[in-house]
Parts: structure tokens; sequence; C-alpha cells
């Protein structure tokens, strides 16, 4: 399977990436992938000895598909620094790979997409509201929802798996909300705290933005993006999109089958994705006419 280091130039920072290609000479659908949160979120979502995103690439490759992945800055190989970045940063960074896979003969321009996980999912609708370049998104795992509003999710469905008493719920969630309150009064005399980059973005206002088609792909126990709150978010902002989503049972934010979703099990799980996880990919571009072999597919809600 060819694969190809490459580097592009983005807001002044060189981001490093991987390229991967189907044989022959094209052109084909293509796809850069955006990683999630975080300094451990690099190119390869090495997770436990399993390489998350390397198993998809190679998956979609062999569909048809080439996939770019590439670090964010100041990862791996990439310049600069992702803790500086805001949302609209990240998105520059997307549709930069997005330009620079439009350079090259084996892509074919007219199926350039975005395929983002997690955080990287709020990055891939944030792109495409800015960008006609954007064919499709796939969000995995990607919330709907603001970032105040996941990472107190995140916290209290952790705390509600590990069984914490309604004491330990009350003093821990106050204290979360105590320190977001805190860095806000920092920011105001000089001092601001990396996630004051992010903390008060909302997808809201941007989801009627995004016209493209959409798949959006949810693990049932992912305690870190419930589903619920996300799809009630797709319903009400996006009900004329081409939208289509899937939960699928007993799975995690990685889409590994597992027992609560909270990451302290994760070490324990079986670590490899559902069967169906990267088939339901594959099959929505094929039904999206984004590879060959399908026919145009309906929006559905799950």
């Amino acid at each position: 399977m060819p694969r190809e280091e490459v580097v592009f130039e983005s807001s002044g920072n060189m981001l490093a990436g991987t390229l991967f290609t189907p044989e022959g000479p094209g052109p084909y659908p293509a796809m850069a992938f955006l990683v999630g949160s975080g300094g451990v979120s690099k190119r390869l979502g090495e997770a436990w000895g399993f390489y998350m995103w390397v198993t998809l690439a190679e998956h979609c490759v062999s569909k048809g598909v080439a996939v770019l992945l590439f670090d964010k800055p100041g990862l791996g190989g990439s310049t600069g620094n992702w803790e500086a970045q805001t949302f609209d940063d990240r998105a520059d960074d997307a549709l930069a790979a997005v330009r620079f896979l439009q350079t090259r003969k084996v892509v074919d321009r007219q199926k350039i997409g975005l395929i983002g996980h997690s955080q990287g999912g709020w990055i891939a609708q944030l792109a495409a509201s800015k960008s006609k370049e954007v064919g499709f998104i796939i969000s995995l795992a990607g919330p709907y929802i603001s970032v105040y509003e996941q990472i107190l999710m995140d916290r209290e469905n952790h705390l509600l798996v590990a069984g914490a008493s309604p004491m330990k719920k009350l003093v821990d969630m106050t204290a979360t909300r105590a320190l977001f309150l805190t860095a806000r009064v920092a920011e105001k005399v000089g001092y601001k705290h990396p996630i004051m980059n992010i903390l008060d973005y909302d997808p809201r206002p941007i989801l009627p933005e995004v016209t493209c088609p959409v798949l959006a792909l949810f693990g049932e126990k992912d305690v870190l993006c419930l589903p619920g709150p996300s799809l009630d978010v797709i319903k009400s902002l996006m009900p004329k999109g081409d939208v289509t989503t899937k939960v699928f049972p007993q799975t995690n934010h990685l889409f590994w089958r597992c027992k609560t979703g909270s990451t302290k099990e994760y070490e324990k799980l079986d670590k490899r994705f559902v069967p169906e996880f990267l088939e339901s990919i594959t099959s929505w571009m094929k039904s999206k006419d984004i590879v060959k072999g399908g026919r145009q597919g309906e929006t559905t809600v799950v």
C-alpha cells in the first residue's frame, strides 16, 4: 500500500503528515484526518498498542480512498504550538490540508472531505461551514454541543459510571466549574490558560452553514460524548441537511466494545474497532457516490 511522508504549510507552520493512497494512478476521493484534543492525539492514533488511525486509513485505502494523517502544530514533525490554537486556527489547518490534497494528481479534486475524531469532529464541522472546498465530513465521536457542556458532561458521566456518592458528585462538579471561573478571572488580569482558547466555543451557530454530506458516528457508552445531546442538536439545527447518524451499541469513545465506557477500563478491553464501524464508513461513502459502487442514499437519523 503506497504511503508518502509529506509536509504542507498552514498559517506559517509546517505540518507533517503521511499520505496513504490506493494502488494505481487514480484519481481517487480523499480525506484529511483531524485528530482529537491534547498532546497525545497524534497522527497514527496509537492507543495501548493499537494504531487506530493507521487502521482506519488502511481500510479506506483498500476501498479506493486516499487518506492524509497529519500532526497538529508542535506534535510529531509539525512546527508551531497546538496549545495556542483556537478552533478557527485548527479549521484553517484542516482547509490547508484540503488544499494540499487538491495539488496531488492522484486525488479527485471534486471529492475531498474531512474526517475527525472527538475534538476533530468540531473542527471538521467548522471547516465545512467556512469553505465549500470540503466535499463531505465524517465525525467520529465528535460533539455537536459546546466545549463547556462537553467537558462537564465528560466529568459528570465518569463520576456516574464510577458510582460516586451524591456528595462526591456535588463537590467534584462544583470544583470543576470553579476552575473554569478561575481561568476566566485570570484571563482578565493578564494570564491566559490554554483552555480559554476553546472553552467558549459552541458549534450551534455554524451548523446550519454545513451543507455538504455529513456522517456522524457515536458510541452508545461514550461517557466523553454521549450521543443523546448531540443527536438532539443535529435534529434541531440540521433538519434539512444531508446528515446520516449512527450509534454503535456497547462501544466507547474509541469505538471499542466496552462495559462502562469509562477511560479507566480501556486497558482491559479488546483494543480494536467493532467490526461494523469501518464498514459503516465505507458503505456511507458508497451511498453518497464518494466511492464507486453506490447510489445516492437518504438522510437518516438513528
